[in-house]
């Protein structure tokens, strides 16, 4: 090969590399997202606080069904120190255009009423912080005796007991193998885990995911969770893939529940499936001593047609067997 040859292909591969160097730094700010290394960076650096008492809920407007009604006074009575939000349609389109107008709100229009809603939990959590329930949960113990360690800023919970294999997991239509719930969560005010899941939406969206399982809910509430969990664990790539490889034979969750999980200036428990679940979703190898119910979710939001109620018995009979099964 001449000399002129190998000067040419060294050329050409230093432009490259300058040329995607410079890609990724108009992309990084032109979307203002973070990378794997600024969420660290965010985590360790970024100041917490303490979980606000206030109860976020949404609806379509300030009119709640009978039902509704009953279970969001049930948060007011049981939570008399907290301060009590239901934020209507206009005004969560409102709270996006204030508090993310470069990740959410140019994608705003875009979104379905469901997924808005999913997308307004994470946003007034990172935004102002407190505790988001859906108006189809009902509150059973007072936010302020739940005895978490007193570090404690953000609470998550496990949808089920224990990690489903890939076979089970597409059986009941889960959009992970450990899910997390959304339909009850808190935080304090500025959480990276919150930020990261916007930002993950909004890469979705543009990537024109369609499935909201996937791009506003469980599916990417679960992914930026466990991108904060596995911050914590060197080994958390090298385990995954052992699992994946040699799946055990017994009840296995890769970060056990009624726990208190940190990295830099925040931490996370996760509630067992217990807390914010109720049979058969829940799974024999979650703590079952001691553990009682948070709250109650009844499975009866107001944006579910016909169908999708009918799809949701169904899948929580399939985890019935399910657990029967494993």
């Amino acid at each position: 090969m001449s000399r002129m040859l190998l000067w040419s292909l060294a050329l050409a591969g230093a432009v490259a590399e300058e040329c995607n160097s410079m890609l990724q730094t108009d992309l990084r700010s032109a979307s203002g997202m973070m990378s794997r290394l600024d969420f660290k960076h965010a985590l360790e650096e970024g100041g917490s606080t303490a979980i606000p008492c206030i109860i976020h809920q949404t609806a379509k407007t300030h009119t709640l069904k009978e039902q509704e009604a009953k279970w969001a006074q049930i948060w007011k009575d049981m939570n008399p120190k907290c301060e009590y939000k239901l934020w209507n349609d206009t005004e969560i389109a409102e709270l996006a255009q204030k508090a993310s107008p470069k990740i959410i709100w140019p994608i705003w229009e875009g979104l379905q009423p469901v997924q808005r809603a999913d997308v307004f939990r994470y946003l007034v959590l990172w935004y102002q912080g407190g505790y988001y329930a859906d108006v189809d949960v009902a509150c059973k113990k007072p936010v302020d005796q739940y005895k978490l360690p007193e570090a404690t800023n953000m609470i998550v919970g496990y949808e089920f007991g224990h990690r489903f294999p890939e076979w089970q997991r597409a059986q009941i239509k889960f959009a992970r193998t450990e899910q997390f719930q959304q339909w009850f969560i808190a935080s304090a005010p500025g959480n990276p885990v919150l930020l990261r899941c916007l930002e993950l939406i909004r890469q979705r969206y543009t990537w024109k995911v369609e499935s909201t399982l996937e791009l506003t809910g469980p599916g990417v509430f679960s992914d930026a969770v466990h991108e904060f969990l596995e911050m914590k664990s060197p080994h958390a790539v090298e385990n995954e893939v052992k699992v994946r490889r040699h799946p055990p034979d017994v009840h296995f969750l890769s970060y056990p529940s009624e726990n208190l999980f940190g990295y830099g200036q925040w931490k996370m428990w996760v509630f067992a499936a217990g807390r914010v679940n109720a049979a058969p979703m829940i799974a024999a190898d979650d703590p079952t001593e001691g553990v009682e119910n948070m709250v109650e979710h009844h499975f009866e939001g107001s944006w579910k047609k016909d169908q999708d109620m009918e799809d949701s018995q169904k899948k929580r009979q399939a985890l019935a067997q399910a657990t029967k099964a494993t």
